[in-house]
């Protein structure tokens, strides 16, 4: 480690002597040059930044030739005065956004001889320094529109190069995370790819790959996805970052208190079991926000809760469960039978409670000192959440129980008109607990038919301590801005994972079932204990150069370092990443905007597949080192057991598998480039073209080292032997289309377009497998998350929102119509036998006239190729209407409707990608590619909000 001391010392000497600049994650910057009616720079003029929602005033001045800047500054609405003796004051009108680097120069004119003169403009809101593709969603739009269950993440499925993950999964929580939903992908890359940043801090689960904090909606004051990058201070992530800028208090004290409610009595029938589900959901939640001391403390806290219960559908068909119910009543199946419906779907119960509470206070000690700390809480209690719905049974299911406290600080110190130091720290507890619905089990797969049993396919509990401090310095050297960084950060986390502990079969078919022929392999248990601890340190340093060298153009040009410590891995040493950005300005009206980037990004290492092998043998193939021994048998095979019975203890009968991390992993890493050109559109509407390309490399997936090409194995006293390798590839290229009308006096409007296609030889997961391990280019297809086509819409126009003085004003004035429109083209899907290969791996369908033996070992070119299945498409309208009525001067209600689904389109989802052994493509399954879960109905929400 002498080295990376040497390193992370070189880039703290360079934080504390030259260090740190320009754009922010957090806040925006402001840099220009003043100068008057003859083009001579303005030396010494004072340049004062003020906050409309807090009034506070940041100041800076003009070097000798004319240049100022302000490096960091919290993101909101400004207005800006210059002064300069003998010359007018000129102010103008700013909306700063979180990574927004704007370029604003000022020609001052004479003032007159009897008094100064007042030179208003306003700037168009184009930030000229800004190299990277991002965009962003302000807490006053987001108020605005329908979003059901309010949840924040989906402000991203506004914005272009971001969709849903196509994980195939119903569940309402993905494994180990208590966040809602299966996770985002940005431009196609895995979501667990993608960094989630609050506050300029790390808000991820790096156990489940997901966001790890939730927030309600209106603690949220900015909402931003950064698609393509040339900026070094991001890291840990090789596809998108979500920034969150929270909300803070202000100088005058005002408040919210708003409830919204569901209930069936306001839906339609769902498109599968043909009834209206019932459901009853109210969200409701409180903030209050203002000084404590004026104009140096400001305060907010927000409490939001969620109380939902209803059902979900089953899609096990009645017949289906009828048959396996009369088998495992003969066979003395111990756990619980199928519910069986009269109608093609049956019912399940879901319960998701929630609590969020959040507090922010904002001290300013000084003018050039200033301190943020806040506080949130996140608690879940949810029944039948993960596992259960569409052909996954009740008994599959888990309930999720979470509680999660953040404590986090951050200071920005101005040392001197040219240097300003940053610092923030946080530390998180996470506790999550998901008991299984059966505790006997087995767990029973039927490929395309049902699953059932005890639920073994996620943990049980993850418990977590994250821990990070970061510090940025910012320099400022005439027309460059040097930015210099570290961040520190380490989870210590402890996962509880039985996996088939009561143990699993897996069949190919129905009648395979019937018969009791499982598949190869397809009888597995564990034995042991099933937690293990882990900590990953991680270290970041960055620096980063801004350079101007016309008023017309920035150059960013910097270079990021990240390593990560993992027990028994060897740390990849070798991550440097070099970046560059370009933003050129060609009118001088600074109305068009050419941005370009270059970097390569690396990734984390996931958690959970480390977990896996420390708990398989300490990432070895050493039994006696094994905290959690894993059999698997065949049918036939001597000592297999007979369905249903279980293994009493480890046996030297079964064949023991073992699960490894390539200890010499190198990280994941992604090369993109970018390219967009963003015209205003007068001073409130922006248009922008862009294009990407991202290249993946060294993607992790299982790969199993104990097999030969024959389906012989080297090693016959051992099982199978799967590594997590970094041995797959992506590539991306998409483009995009936005239009952003910001609010005016009719309203505001949004959309959004991508069109890209993505290939790579790696599933979403991290324990996805290839069907040949010799042969990679037999997995390489459409990706599970190329969506070709994307379109996403959104608008809100009002009538006048003044308080009516007349009859006809008080009946016209404060209406408000919003919605969003959002359309999705087909996924792929895997289509596959339902057998397992020799590979140990699912089988596809043989193109062969014939089943032969190679193809049954996944021979190269034998095989249907990976995702050659087309999925559904996906198109919803959802609305709102609500009007808003004054109770004085300061006080108002708004009330309104929202219908989710407004048109009642049906948007059937997750195919049946179970083709079976008949011949392809002319003897499928009979439920082959029928949908297995669908989208919501038309519902409708009622909703008030009183604001003071």
């Amino acid at each position: 480690m002498a080295h990376l001391r040497t390193l992370a010392g070189t880039f703290l000497v360079l934080a504390s002597t030259a260090a740190s600049a320009q754009q922010s994650i957090t806040a925006a910057s402001i840099a220009g040059t003043i100068v008057d009616a003859q083009r001579a720079a303005i030396p010494f003029a004072t340049v004062t930044a003020t906050a409309r929602a807090t009034t506070q005033r940041s100041v800076a001045q003009t070097d000798a030739h004319g240049h100022f800047r302000f490096a960091i500054l919290p993101v909101g609405d400004y207005d800006l005065a210059v002064t300069a003796p003998g010359f007018a004051v000129t102010t103008q009108a700013l909306q700063a956004d979180a990574g927004g680097a704007y370029r604003l120069d000022f020609t001052l004119s004479v003032a007159g001889v009897a008094a100064s003169a007042t030179v208003m403009t306003e700037a168009n809101n184009l930030d000229a320094g800004r190299s990277q593709i991002a965009e962003t969603v302000r807490i006053d739009e987001a108020q605005s529109l329908p979003f059901s269950g309010r949840n924040y993440l989906d402000l991203a499925l506004l914005l272009p190069g971001v969709s849903q993950t196509n994980t195939a999964s119903t569940q309402t929580f993905a494994e180990t995370s208590a966040v809602l939903g299966q996770g985002y992908s940005v431009n196609s890359q895995r979501n667990f790819s993608n960094s989630f940043v609050v506050d300029g801090l790390s808000a991820n689960d790096d156990a489940a790959g997901l966001a790890g904090s939730v927030f309600g909606l209106d603690t949220v004051r900015e909402f931003q996805v950064v698609t393509a990058n040339g900026q070094a201070e991001f890291g840990r992530a090789l596809g998108g970052f979500f920034n969150v800028v929270t909300q803070s208090g202000t100088a005058n004290l005002h408040g919210t208190l708003y409830g919204f409610l569901r209930n069936q009595r306001l839906n339609t029938a769902n498109a599968l079991s043909r009834t209206v589900l019932p459901l009853t959901q109210g969200q409701f939640g409180a903030g209050l926000g203002g000084p404590a001391l004026r104009d140096r403390t400001f305060c907010y806290a927000n409490y939001e809760g969620r109380r939902l219960n209803t059902d979900g559908v089953l899609t096990i068909t009645p017949a289906n469960a009828a048959a396996i119910n009369t088998r495992l009543i003969a066979t003395g199946y111990a756990a619980p039978l199928l519910t069986v419906g009269t109608t093609p779907t049956t019912l399940y119960g879901t319960a998701v409670h929630t609590d969020n509470a959040f507090a922010r206070v904002d001290q300013r000690f000084t003018d050039r000192d200033a301190f943020a700390l806040r506080y949130s809480l996140y608690r879940l209690n949810a029944v039948n959440a993960r596992g259960v719905g569409g052909l996954a049974a009740v008994s599959n299911g888990t309930a999720v129980r979470d509680m999660t406290q953040t404590v986090a600080a951050s200071n920005i110190l101005t040392l001197s008109p040219r240097f300003t130091n940053e610092t923030r720290a946080q530390f998180t507890a996470d506790d999550l607990q998901a008991p299984p619905n059966d505790q006997v089990g087995p767990v029973v797969a039927i490929s395309g038919v049902a699953t059932f049993g005890r639920f073994s396919s996620s943990p049980t509990a993850r418990h977590n301590y994250l821990a990070e401090v970061v510090d940025n310095a910012i320099l400022q050297r005439g027309t460059h801005s040097l930015k210099a960084g570290a961040d520190f950060l380490y989870n210590r986390t402890s996962i509880t994972f039985p996996m088939q502990s009561r143990g699993s079969y897996t069949f190919a078919s129905l009648a395979a079932f019937l018969t009791g022929t499982y598949n190869t392999q397809g009888y597995a248990q564990t034995f042991g204990t099933p937690s293990v601890t882990q900590g990953n340190p991680n270290v970041g340093l960055y620096l980063q150069d801004e350079w101007k060298p016309t008023p017309r153009l920035t150059l960013n040009l910097g270079v990021r370092y990240d390593v990560e410590s993992v027990p028994t891995l060897q740390a990849d040493t070798n991550n440097i990443s070099p970046r560059i950005g370009i933003a050129f300005s060609p009118r001088s009206d600074g109305s068009t905007v050419v941005r370009a980037s270059f970097g390569l990004f690396y990734d984390r290492i996931p958690l959970r597949p480390l977990a896996n092998a420390l708990l398989s043998a300490h990432n070895t193939v050493n039994a006696t080192q094994a905290a959690l021994l894993s059999y698997s048998f065949t049918p036939g095979q001597a000592g297999a057991p007979v369905f249903p019975a279980l293994g009493i203890a480890p046996t030297a009968a079964g064949v023991l598998n073992y699960t490894l991390m390539d200890t010499h992993l190198p990280l994941a890493s992604s090369t993109q480039a970018s390219v967009q050109i963003e015209q205003a559109i007068g001073l409130r509407t922006t248009l922008s073209l862009s294009a990407q390309h991202v290249r993946g490399e060294h993607l992790i997936a299982s790969v199993n080292h104990n097999i030969n090409p024959d389906g012989t194995r080297p090693n016959i006293a051992l099982g199978n032997v799967k590594q997590y390798s970094g041995v797959g590839d992506s590539q991306y290229d998409g483009l995009a289309l936005s239009v952003v009308q910001r609010p005016v006096t009719w309203g505001s409007a949004r959309v959004s377009y991508t069109w890209s296609k993505a290939i790579d030889d790696v599933g979403e997961f991290f324990f996805s497998a290839p069907v040949n391990n010799f042969s990679l280019r037999d997995d390489r297809s459409r990706s599970d998350d190329d969506q070709r086509h994307r379109v996403s819409f959104d608008a809100t126009v009002h009538t006048s929102l003044t308080q009516g003085t007349s009859l006809r004003s008080a009946v016209l004035h404060g209406w408000q119509l919003g919605g969003i429109l959002q359309y999705t083209s087909r996924l792929p899907f895997n289509i596959t036998t339902g057998q397992t290969s020799l590979q140990a791996t699912t089988l596809r369908p043989c193109l062969a006239a014939t089943i032969t033996t190679a193809c049954r070992q996944a021979a190269s070119g034998s095989l249907l190729g990976r995702n050659a299945g087309t999925g559904f498409d996906n198109f919803t309208l959802s609305t709102r209407l609500g009007r808003t009525f004054h109770v004085g001067e300061r006080t108002s209600l708004e009330t309104f409707a929202e219908a989710f689904n407004t048109l009642n389109h049906r948007n059937d989802a997750v195919p049946n990608g179970t083709f079976g052994t008949g011949t392809y493509p002319n003897v499928p399954n009979a439920t082959f590619g029928q949908a297995t879960a669908v989208g919501d109905p038309r519902s409708v929400q009622l909703a008030a909000r009183l604001r003071f």
